[in-house]
């Protein structure tokens, strides 16, 4: 019996991708780790600048050392310096990040005030952060992708010269951000691990991973959503199965809040009548919600164009916009064609839903829709973001490269890669340099915003400063005018601008101009009469117009010196010296019942003062006559 033959089609060969970078896994680890630790390395010699004031150098708990770590572990953030400057949490819902204010306490019980080796901490995670993104990436996210593991390698790689990473590595307090992602990306690498593996180290891992991202910044809230996504596409599942398999990771972030509300009560918002606290106060809610648009729309182009940069763009650098304006809807548009690629994305179940999520739930944290956050925009508050920004921007890198012959297509990509490290780098070790200290970034940063209330404050802060270190008197008045037009401006921009009205009484005080120097004092004193300085300032006025008033005195101007003796009793009333050298004045222009009461006040103040009585007596006896 014949039997009949079967055709069968050959089975269809794969045809192997060769990738892009050629070289070894080792290399590609090193220039990762080199970029990224060589275009920060010169932080090392900065100092402290911006919020390390607050959150290291004026931190009572961190000032302690190990022993502040307690009070860290179970106060807000910002607990030492609201005490120190008389008052309450100006922030909705607060900040619980002790983590990284756990290491700074640790930094200075080893280290002392250096700040040295804060930096270095912070260029070495940040490089950290970059391999474990490629490892992240290479590994898992894109593993099952062509090309998979060059687009892991640009990811990284653009995400280690990213301008927009300067704020965050080379000021020393945003190692939050830094400890944020790192754990955020672990807790990615070991949920997969653990799924894979079944093995329970994982799981125990990829939890406290993701507990020490929650304490490292409140972003990590987005792995609610991020880690059954991953699932979802990793594995190919349901997305109910994704979620069940995702149950302990939800159940760390209840352990969180117990904790988070333990420490610093439950989160709400907080209505701040400060304007650089909330910076919409005056907005109308259509005008807050444009600008909030139009706000996206910035970040997305400073992902592509990072240049310049500030560290401020709070009140009133950013004016408020409306939905006729054509940022807003220039800014519509771009979130709508990123949303209808998602939908695509969704419908196909495309690895690179993740990164545009990534990039989507970071972004709207920080937005101010959610809630206050207390600034209008901020390079820092993109960093998480921009990892998905670079992941997307490298899978269309490889798909056109897909395009290109073989035989260019390693020298183009290469070629073009090195042209965007040189100009990156370029920016980001000069950028570097203004984050020498508070005067290098204050006074370079103003130019760059203008109409910063904030940035007018600091600039002419930092130029009162330094005009108390010069000894020539012309020279160091020239400098302090030129703070005080920061500070005028200042006011100019926001006249409830409380640090600005301090700043420039002290501006004034600098000048021997005490009637303005208590104008400015006085104003500050009517926005917020706690402020604690006030108190040391209005004595030091007191000193002042003694001072001026003993030189009207000397040159016989009697009525001039009242003036300014009277004006600087109202500052500081309990200075027995004002009191009795207004009681000579008057005593010297014949008037004998103003000249006791100013001496009996001096005696009341200071029974012990220098032969008081004696001139007491004298104007119950003498009688002055011209």
């Amino acid at each position: 019996m014949a039997t009949k033959k079967i055709q069968t089609q050959p089975a269809q060969v794969k045809k192997p991708v060769t990738l892009i970078f050629k070289v070894p896994l080792k290399v590609k680890v090193a220039i990762l780790f080199l970029v990224a630790f060589c275009f920060y390395a010169n932080t090392f010699s900065n100092q402290y600048a911006l919020d390390d004031e607050a959150v290291i150098q004026r931190n009572e708990y961190v000032q302690q050392g190990f022993s502040g770590i307690g009070k860290i572990l179970t106060k807000d953030a910002y607990d030492s310096y609201y005490k120190q400057t008389n008052s309450n949490q100006k922030l909705s819902g607060g900040r619980y990040r002790p983590l990284s204010i756990v290491v700074f306490a640790i930094l200075h019980q080893l280290f002392g005030e250096s700040p040295l080796p804060g930096h270095v901490l912070n260029v070495l995670l940040y490089a950290l952060c970059v391999l474990t993104i490629f490892y992240f990436l290479r590994k898992y996210l894109f593993r099952k992708t062509p090309y998979g593991e060059d687009i892991a390698f640009i990811s990284a790689l653009l995400f280690a010269i990213h301008p927009l990473h300067t704020e965050v590595v080379a000021n020393i307090k945003s190692l939050d951000e830094i400890l944020s992602l790192l754990f955020i990306m672990l807790t990615c690498i070991f949920s997969i691990k653990f799924r894979e593996t079944k093995k329970t180290k994982n799981l125990i891992l990829g939890l406290l991973c993701m507990f020490f991202a929650l304490l490292s910044k409140e972003y990590a809230i987005t792995l609610l959503f991020l880690i059954p996504l991953l699932f979802t596409l990793y594995f190919k599942e349901k997305i109910w199965k994704s979620v069940l398999n995702s149950l302990p990771y939800f159940g760390i972030v209840v352990l969180y809040f117990i904790v988070r509300i333990q420490s610093i009560g439950i989160p709400h918002a907080h209505n701040d009548l400060d304007i650089l606290n909330n910076p919409y106060l005056l907005a109308t809610p259509m005008q807050k919600a444009a600008t909030e648009f139009v706000i996206l729309g910035k970040y997305l182009w400073m992902q592509l164009f990072p240049y310049p940069l500030a560290y401020d763009y709070g009140y009133a650098q950013i004016p408020y916009y409306t939905f006729s304006s054509p940022w807003f809807w220039l800014s519509i548009i771009a979130y709508v064609a990123i949303i209808i690629t998602r939908i695509r994305f969704l419908v196909k179940k495309h690895i690179l839903l993740f990164p545009v999520y990534f990039y989507l739930l970071n972004l709207f944290i920080v937005s101010n829709f959610p809630l206050n956050i207390g600034t209008t925009m901020g390079e820092r508050l993109v960093f998480h973001s921009s990892l998905g920004f670079v992941m997307v921007v490298s899978w269309g890198i490889v798909e056109l490269a897909k395009k290109i012959n073989i035989k260019n297509r390693e020298r183009l990509i290469i070629g073009a890669l090195g042209l965007i490290v040189i100009f990156c780098g370029t920016e980001v070790v000069t950028r570097n340099s203004d984050w020498k200290n508070n005067f290098t970034l204050f006074t370079k940063d103003v130019n760059t915003v203008p109409n910063s209330v904030k940035a007018n404050d600091n600039a002419g802060s930092q130029y009162i400063n330094l005009s108390e270190t010069i000894t020539d008197t012309l020279k160091s008045d020239s400098v302090a005018r030129k703070g005080i037009r920061y500070l005028e401006k200042a006011i100019t921009l926001d006249d409830s601008d409380l640090t600005g009205y301090l700043n420039l009484g002290i501006a004034y005080c600098k000048l021997i101009q005490p009637d303005t120097a208590k104008r400015f004092w006085d104003k500050a004193k009517r926005i917020y009469a706690a402020e604690p300085n006030l108190p040391d300032y209005y004595i030091l006025l007191g000193k002042i117009f003694t001072y001026t008033g003993n030189k009207f005195a000397q040159h016989g101007k009697l009525p001039e010196a009242i003036h300014e003796y009277e004006t600087g009793i109202q500052c500081d009333a309990s200075n027995p010296y004002l009191w009795f050298n207004l009681g000579g004045v008057f005593f010297s222009s014949g008037q004998m019942d103003s000249a006791r009461n100013a001496w009996r006040k001096t005696a009341q103040i200071n029974p012990n003062y220098p032969s008081i009585q004696d001139w007491i007596n004298k104007t119950n006896s003498i009688q002055v006559t011209y």
